[in-house]
């Protein structure tokens, strides 16, 4: 139950870099009417897909995505950003992240949280300002809610989701 949220964030991410990688390569083929480049497109679709899921089409999870899903009134669409990394600094209502993974960084992104954010640190309810400098961080938000959850490098779910400190 810890890290559900995180998890059904990740799969958000996943599912839209899913669409547009199909919608990409459908466009492609279209435009494509060269008869050796359908036969080599036929034996791509023979293979099987790379192991790990969809995440590894990317070589792992998202540290950064947007998505556009169902409101939760279901009468329009909203859009929801996911930044995932470490913990750098939190100073009133600015938390400030490294997005990357253990060995490569994206970015460093300073993300200001809603006051009325639920947070969560090691599973348990926490403020923002008990993040601390290291722990592990995902951060969802939209117009509709803001969710912040972290770990420190001991409770710690799954794969890693940023560099760590120092790396």
């Amino acid at each position: 139950m810890r890290y559900t949220r995180l998890m059904r964030t990740a799969a958000i991410g996943a599912a839209c870099a899913l669409v547009g990688t199909g919608a990409g390569i459908a466009g492609s083929s279209a435009a494509t009417k060269s008869k050796s480049s359908s036969s080599r497109s036929a034996a791509a679709n023979d293979r099987p897909g790379p192991p790990g899921g969809p995440f590894r089409l990317g070589g792992g999870p998202p540290v950064h995505s947007e998505a556009v899903v169902p409101s939760k009134a279901r009468d329009g669409f909203i859009t929801v950003t996911t930044d995932a990394g470490v913990v750098r600094s939190v100073s009133g209502d600015q938390l400030t992240i490294t997005e990357g993974t253990k060995t490569l960084t994206y970015k460093d992104t300073t993300l200001t949280i809603a006051s009325d954010a639920t947070v969560r640190r090691n599973g348990d309810e926490a403020a923002l300002s008990d993040l601390q400098a290291g722990d592990h961080v995902m951060v969802s938000q939209s117009s509709e809610s803001t969710h912040v959850d972290a770990f420190d490098s001991q409770h710690r779910p799954g794969p890693p989701h940023g560099p760590r400190q120092g790396a």
